[in-house]
């Protein structure tokens, strides 16, 4: 099996720093809030959705959570201006509620035309004008009044966001940014993939006006996102708990696929000094069809060398109703790394009933402490290379601690 070689990992450590410096997005300081699957994302995204004054601006694999349809046909009924890009053949088709829900989105935008300002474009197969520019849509973030952004691994359906403590939830991992810079990142990205001219859109509704400047201090809507309760409906009042957290970042980075995603899942995992830790719903150790390993697990395999201490936790694909040979796979090959080169490399599947969610959807890393990845990209060659994807490097030892509680015990159940 061809490994990284340990000799060039200081030279390859350093030039992809300067790499994904070029070809990402980041911040300095910056306030987030963090939520994950099945505790609180259903609570950040209505809280993120029912705070937009002026506009949302949504990218969604899947959308078919009625909690979260009916706070965008809400916010389009109070006048505020909703632009949604959504993948029109995900995996297995659209199903009956997703269909349900466009409809319904689309009728509140129609009822709403005085302005004009809605949209709502499908991403859907090859056309005659050429092939579809990702294999899926796969992006999953919501820009809230052009000021701060919510993007996490998981889909806008019922299992994603589910009531809080709902035994249906996956586990998987959110975030609200406060910060406008980050949300331009975002928001640049969603304005090249609505451009109708490539021929792989579906336009189910369709501005007619110039869209209208968004302005005002983030202060002051940051205050008035986290003082929601007087403006919440009686449905919604379970949403006044605790959760999510309110956490202070030194730095947040912005990753997309396929343009930037390989630079900085390698970079993520050779900064690591210490510890690593993974937790994912897929991670093929081979890299498509091309008969070569995975780079990430390469990458992985080096920083074991490095003497980092990995831990990397799997789904266990049989919650699909089939078998987790995957999985298997993936575990058997580390196992003959570990055995062979003595590595400090630790792999799991994980037990779902112990865990108490109905699988594993994060796409999720963890770093010395301090980095955290948040993110929609799946560790294969399609996610990295082929599909829209979006995810965020966070650097913060409270939000890293937040979550590496969460994967603690996690790791724990499955052991």
């Amino acid at each position: 099996m061809d490994h990284l070689d340990a000799r060039n990992g200081s030279l390859s450590r350093r030039l992809l720093v300067a790499v994904v410096s070029i070809l990402s997005a980041s911040l300095g300081a910056v306030t987030l809030d963090v939520s994950e699957s099945p505790r609180s994302n259903l609570v950040l995204s209505l809280r993120a959705i029912l705070s937009a004054q002026k506009s949302i601006v949504m990218n969604a694999y899947e959308l078919t959570s009625y909690d979260v349809a009916d706070a965008l046909i809400q916010k389009i009924n109070e006048g505020v201006r909703v632009e949604l890009l959504q993948e029109g053949q995900p995996v297995g088709g659209l199903i009956a509620e997703a269909k349900d829900i466009q409809k319904k989105i689309v009728k509140a935008m129609q009822a709403n035309t005085g302005s004009q300002i809605h949209g709502y474009w499908m991403m859907t197969s090859e056309t005659p004008k050429g092939k579809r520019r990702f294999r899926y849509n796969h992006a999953k973030y919501i820009v809230i009044d052009e000021k701060g952004v919510m993007v996490g691994s998981e889909n806008y359906s019922p299992s994603g966001q589910p009531e809080p403590g709902s035994p249906s939830g996956t586990r998987g991992w959110q975030t609200f940014i406060y910060d406008e810079q980050m949300a331009r990142n975002f928001l640049k990205v969603f304005r090249k993939d609505i451009n109708t001219s490539h021929g792989d859109l579906v336009t189910l509704f369709s501005p007619k006006i110039p869209l209208p400047k968004i302005l005002g201090r983030v202060a002051d809507w940051v205050e008035s996102m986290q003082n929601l309760g007087t403006r919440i409906e009686n449905r919604f009042s379970w949403m006044l708990s605790d959760e999510p957290k309110t956490l202070d970042a030194d730095n947040v980075e912005f990753l997309t696929s396929p343009e930037s995603s390989m630079v900085g899942l390698m970079a993520f995992i050779e900064s690591a000094q210490e510890t690593l830790d993974v937790e994912l719903m897929s991670f093929n150790p081979m890299w498509g069809k091309t008969g070569e390993v995975s780079p990430l697990l390469n990458a992985l395999v080096a920083s074991a060398k490095r003497g980092v201490k990995i831990r990397i936790l799997v789904n266990d694909s049989t919650a699909f109703g089939g078998d987790n040979d995957a999985e298997l796979k993936l575990l058997a090959m580390i196992e003959n790394i570990v055995k062979e080169q003595h590595l400090p490399i630790h792999a799991a599947i994980a037990d779902l009933p112990k865990m108490k969610v109905k699988y594993i959807h994060n796409k999720g890393a963890l770093a010395d402490g301090y980095k955290t990845l948040i993110s929609s990209i799946n560790w294969n060659q399609n996610s990295v290379e082929n599909n829209r994807e979006t995810a965020i490097s966070v650097d913060s030892r409270s939000i890293n601690e937040h979550y590496q509680s969460i994967f603690n015990l996690d790791w724990q159940a499955s052991h």
